[in-house]
This record gives structure tokens, sequence and C-alpha cells, in this order.
């Protein structure tokens, strides 16, 4: 019998990892920071038509805007946050980047701890370094550069 079965991929970090990475953080605060200057503009103006039409609607229009600002500023801060964890990391270190899923045989007599285990797929700079299953390296890329990947 066959089951789907969630497979971990991760990152290995390396330098050229770790400032991808962080270059894409700093972007998405970049682009927040960007949101809050929009959301200021924008907030000006629904200010001065709620102020034509009463004081309850331009409090809304505030508690709305007040809102949105702090949860870009949040945001801004969790990036700001991780951007000086991954500084922090070791290279070397395995990050989860996603999950995948594959299909798994299951016989009768199987040790299903094992099969709890699950796999891990791990990549070093986009390439494929090393496959693992059930707590088990099955494969690997051989030490010479351009290896090719070997059953364990």
């Amino acid at each position: 019998m066959q089951i789907r079965q969630p497979v971990v991929v991760k990152t290995v970090l390396t330098e050229q990892t770790k400032q991808q990475i962080i270059q894409e953080q700093r972007r998405q605060v970049e682009q927040l920071m960007i949101e809050l200057e929009q959301l200021e503009q924008q907030g000006k103006q629904a200010m001065e038509q709620a102020m034509a039409q009463g004081g309850q609607v331009a409090q809304q229009i505030r508690q709305q805007l007040e809102q949105e600002r702090a949860k870009r500023l949040q945001q801004r801060e969790q990036l700001i946050q991780q951007i000086q964890q991954i500084q922090q990391l070791e290279l070397g270190t395995e990050l989860q980047n996603m999950t995948v899923e594959t299909a798994v045989e299951v016989n009768v007599g199987d040790d299903w701890s094992k099969i709890l285990m699950g796999s891990e797929i791990i990549v070093k700079d986009g390439v494929v370094q090393e496959i693992r299953q059930r707590g088990q390296t099955i494969a690997s890329l051989g030490a010479e550069a351009g290896g090719t990947l070997r059953l364990e």
C-alpha cells in the first residue's frame, strides 16, 4: 500500500544563501516602508474627507489606519529580528525551507516508527546534496566537484 508523506526540504546555510536571505528580507522591509508612506498619504486624504462627514466616521478611519500601520510596523520588526538571527547563524546550519510530498510504500511488518521518521532533502547552493529517509542517508553527493549522487 502507498501512503502520502511530507518530505522536509532543508537548505544548508552558506555565505551565498545567507546573503540571499538577508537581501530578500531587506527588500521586504523596504516594501513595508513604502506601504507605510502610502498609507500615511491615503490616511491624510481619508481623514480630510471623513472630517467633513462627522467625528464618528473620522474616528473609525483613524482606528483602521492605526491598525494597518501597527500591523506593518510589527511585520517590519519581525523581519529585522529575522535578519539579525540569520546574521548570527553559523555557516553549515540546516534551515527548513519547505515541505513537499512523496508516496511511500507501506507493507505488513514494516516498522511504523521508522516510516513516521519521514524523509529529508538537503540542498546546498541550489544543488541536492543528500537524501535522508527514515533517519538514514540513502543518497549523497560525491565529495568531488560536480560529484554524482550516490546511493548508500
